[in-house]
């Protein structure tokens, strides 16, 4: 027993490799060029397709700055590489070289810090998790965490040069996703005002880490205020960005599907045009913006206690990881060192509450946990390699640290197996639209799986159909969409054919009951094309 003591204390304390930037880096794009070529990167979700689109002009026809979630001095970036160099794809190009930065300033950083092969070892597992799970699922949020975790890791390091370089990671970050950003400063923030390195000594040194938080802010706030100021200088895009910002709110929260449950007794709008809605392709000229603020009111005003369930359900979600990381800030609160035990527990309670704040009217997505998770895990892992100096607590922490991250790779190979799936049926769906030409087309809800394209071919895989796609979803009332779908009505009268999953039937006989509901026409369904899976269908008036 006092053999293996020995020998775990010898590689514990055995001294790490010196680490220079040009290395990180060099090492960084080597593992990011295998990732993505042995694992075929794809995005996560349709949402980056159709700002990829967008910004490209293969949505419109012509490259636009509106992307929506992103923000316009962003876009504006992007339209002005895709009108001087079309046949790249920016849009994916800027997001890899984003996590390659990234990935190799945080690994350069902290292995600054940690002195110890096993803790560089433990990092460097960290990273490689992360930029697999992001690699496999390309996303604006996940890419807008890690950027500016990157930017807030140089926070630490001594020289002026360094925190400019920080802030304009963190700005960027912030342009991407601000609620990405946001989040993972909430959970980096007390670090910063109680450092890793040493106790805050004296007010001056309060004061400076104040000012450096408010610097910090003081950037993405004026982006954010450009960005909304921009949408409310153009009256379309105006009611919008109102319209989709409760769209979304009804569509991510959870107790709007509890709406349903209510019988025919509920008045604020019609369930069969709310079921559209909740299905993701809503009828424009039905559910105008005072109808889904109105219904937003209802949801808004259940009691708090009622809310409350929603946070044991993303607990119960996350549960696995919940308890180790439960576990790794009680092992933190046994330590005597107020430095970084008090920087350390703030960090991990603001975790949880944070993400207990968002679940109350929205669900914790996977992504948005791993926004918080990822600084959360840096600061824990400082911990334990840095500053623990019992080798039983350096041994059970770093159990419970790969235990978490365990169920990230476990989360990562569940969703490698979907994308495999996503990027078969999405050859075979193009294939089937090509069979048409020279109409619109309109996706019901998820039924058209464009993330399973490849992101660095996008543009040119819808360039060079002759067909044109129709959003719906986040797209409705897009001024992108004015003229060519005002309502549901237009799929009948245009017509629109309809790309859906043969599962869906119950959903397009909805609308259809909807039409009659709302136009007075009774309508039938021809298959224009199908397969074994999905077909094309186009709604006709019934003939007398």
């Amino acid at each position: 027993m006092k053999k293996l003591f020995l020998c775990c204390k010898k590689l514990l304390a055995r001294k790490g490799i010196v680490v220079t930037y040009p290395f990180a880096l060099g090492m960084w794009i080597l593992i990011f060029v295998f990732l993505a070529w042995i694992l075929s990167i794809r995005f996560e979700t349709n949402d980056d397709v159709v700002m990829l689109m967008i910004s490209s002009g293969a949505y419109s026809g012509a490259p636009d700055y509106h992307l929506v979630f992103i923000n316009v001095i962003y876009g504006i970036m992007l339209k002005a590489l895709y009108t001087i160099l079309p046949s790249m794809e920016w849009y994916t190009i800027l997001f890899g070289l984003l996590h390659v930065f990234s990935f190799s300033l945080i690994f350069w950083v902290y292995s600054r810090r940690i002195v110890t092969a096993f803790g560089q070892l433990l990092l460097l597992l960290l990273l490689l998790v992360l930029q697999t799970r992001f690699i496999g699922g390309f996303q604006f949020t996940t890419t807008a965490a890690i950027v500016a975790c990157a930017g807030l890791s140089l926070y630490f390091e001594r020289g002026r040069s360094y925190k400019y370089v920080g802030l304009l990671l963190f700005f960027i970050a912030s342009l991407i996703r601000f609620e990405a950003a946001m989040l993972c400063l909430g959970v980096y923030a007390p670090v910063m005002m109680f450092p890793l390195s040493g106790r805050i000594r004296s007010k001056r040194q309060f004061l400076y880490t104040g000012l450096a938080l408010s610097a910090i802010l003081i950037l993405p706030m004026l982006a954010k205020i450009v960005d909304v100021q921009v949408y409310r200088h153009e009256p379309e895009w105006k009611y919008y960005m109102d319209y989709n910002q409760i769209r979304g709110a009804l569509n991510d929260n959870p107790n709007f599907i509890k709406l349903f449950e209510t019988g025919p007794n509920y008045s604020v709008a019609d369930l069969n045009d709310l079921k559209n809605l909740a299905d993701f392709i809503a009828d424009p000229a039905i559910l105008k913006l005072q109808t889904i603020v109105d219904v937003k009111k209802s949801l808004d005003i259940k009691p708090f206690f009622d809310k409350l369930q929603n946070v044991k359900t993303w607990i119960c979600s996350y549960i696995y990881t919940i308890v180790c990381v439960l576990l790794l800030v009680l092992l933190l609160l046994s330590e005597k060192m107020a430095t970084y035990r008090w920087g350390g527990l703030l960090s991990g309670f603001l975790f949880f509450i944070l993400l207990s704040w968002v679940s109350l009217n929205a669900t914790v997505k996977e992504r948005v946990f791993l926004s918080a998770i990822i600084p959360l895990m840096l600061i824990i892992l400082l911990i334990i390699t840095c500053y623990q100096k019992k080798i039983w607590k350096v041994v059970v922490s770093s159990i419970f640290y790969l235990l978490t991250l365990h169920t990230i790779i476990m989360q990562t190979v569940d969703m490698y197996a979907v994308k495999k799936e996503q990027r078969r049926l999405a050859i075979e769906q193009i294939d089937l639209i090509r069979r048409c030409v020279d109409c619109n087309f309109t996706p019901l809800g998820a039924g058209l799986i464009l993330e399973g394209l490849n992101p660095f071919g996008v543009t040119s895989v819808f360039k060079s159909l002759n067909v044109k796609m129709i959003g719906n979803g986040w797209m409705t009332q897009i001024p992108l969409n004015h003229g060519v779908m005002d309502s549901h009505l237009d799929l009948v009268e245009k017509p629109i054919l309809i790309f859906m999953a043969k599962v869906s039937k119950p959903v397009l006989h909805n609308i259809q009951y909807c039409i009659n509901k709302n136009y007075q026409i009774e309508t039938t369904l021809d298959v224009v094309a199908e397969d074994e899976l999905f077909e094309i269908v186009v709604i006709k008036k019934k003939s007398i």
